[in-house]
């Protein structure tokens, strides 16, 4: 297996990235690293022999317009890396760096990878820290204009993805991000969802609508959305969280700790959000990333390409009910929408 990564993505690159890699690849001797950056700047005298640096010359600044940065910097580390995926060279890419760029880069179709077979949009999952473990949380960001298909496909990828974070579940529980629990909730893409998952036998036990606040008490362990609403919560989470540390007084120390290491530092210690959908594994670490989140992210990785996670979704996105006059309308629909 051939992992690329972006070695100068990050607010901490190139130093804990390639600490990650270094660490990674003592626990993952089968896996091939391919460090990927300018390189008199990753380039160590101790690197492992299953480590090969990969020379790019530029770097996307993780505060540069994405497309601008796609476009005009094409031996970007990211680029590079993304290109060894779509050339067939790695199995998988993973990134710390901008995440409109590497999405981008994944998805749209100039630069993008492909979509998996059946796939009709990718979309980010991100593991929210809840009561119990975490809570996948797909579409994140990916995917703003979503229609009912999608959030179905997202149902069934999420549910393969958390079985491979939590080998215990063996029945994920998903749920419909809304305003309220009643089947009649939400705007028509919700509901129509609803109407939908209700009825069908997939590879996951559904559990309605969701709000924000049960969410957090782990009433499901996949919340499907359209990448606005998805990303917006997020986002209110991240700020609710800076605005409680802002308020805390010095001496509550103790607090202060706790809350990051519940809100953020579990999340850093975690190996990153996966863009599901996508031909070879895309991994977005955050931007905080250190060098042990890296090393998880390569060890997960490993995992995704030696268990096949893509074609275990592949297999589940067949068993949707294809005769069903709902799924077929939305499956068939133009392609402008792949």
């Amino acid at each position: 297996m051939r992992i690329a990564i972006d070695g100068m993505g990050g607010d901490h690159a190139p130093d804990d990235i390639v600490s990650g890699v270094i660490d990674a690849a003592a626990l993952v001797p089968g896996a091939r690293i391919l460090l990927v950056g300018q390189k008199d700047r990753v380039s160590r005298p101790n690197l492992p022999k299953n480590v090969e640096v990969v020379h790019a010359g530029e770097i996307v600044g993780m505060d540069e317009d994405p497309a601008k940065a796609l476009r005009g910097k094409p031996d970007s580390s990211l680029r590079v890396s993304l290109r060894l995926v779509k050339r067939g060279e790695a199995d998988a890419v993973i990134s710390a760096g901008n995440t409109g760029a590497l999405v981008g880069g994944a998805i749209v179709p100039v630069f993008g990878l492909g979509n998996l077979e059946g796939v009709k949009r990718p979309g980010i999952a991100i593991p929210m820290p809840v009561d119990g473990g975490f809570c996948a949380l797909i579409d994140a960001g990916a995917n703003p204009n979503a229609k009912p298909v999608h959030l179905v496909q997202y149902a069934v990828m999420g549910s393969v993805y958390v079985k491979y974070l939590n080998p215990q579940i063996k029945t994920p529980r998903v749920g419909i991000l809304n305003i309220g629990e009643e089947a009649k909730k939400g705007t028509d893409l919700q509901r129509e969802v609803y109407s939908y998952l209700e009825k069908a036998k997939l590879n996951f036990e559904f559990v309605g609508n969701i709000e924000p606040h049960p969410m957090f008490l782990g009433k499901a362990d996949v919340l499907v959305s359209d990448g606005f609403s998805g990303n917006l919560t997020l986002k209110m989470a991240e700020g609710f969280r800076e605005y409680i540390l802002r308020h805390l007084s010095p001496e509550e120390t103790a607090l202060r700790g706790r809350i990051q290491q519940i809100s953020q530092g579990d999340r850093l210690e975690q190996a990153g959000a996966p863009v599901l959908g996508v031909r070879g594994i895309v991994i977005k670490c955050h931007g905080g990333a250190r060098a042990r989140t890296i090393s998880n992210a390569i060890q997960l990785t490993a995992t995704f390409i030696k268990d096949k996670l893509n074609d275990h979704i592949v297999d589940d996105l067949r068993k949707l009910s294809w005769s069903s006059a709902w799924f077929s309308k939305w499956f068939s629909s133009s392609k402008d929408e792949e």
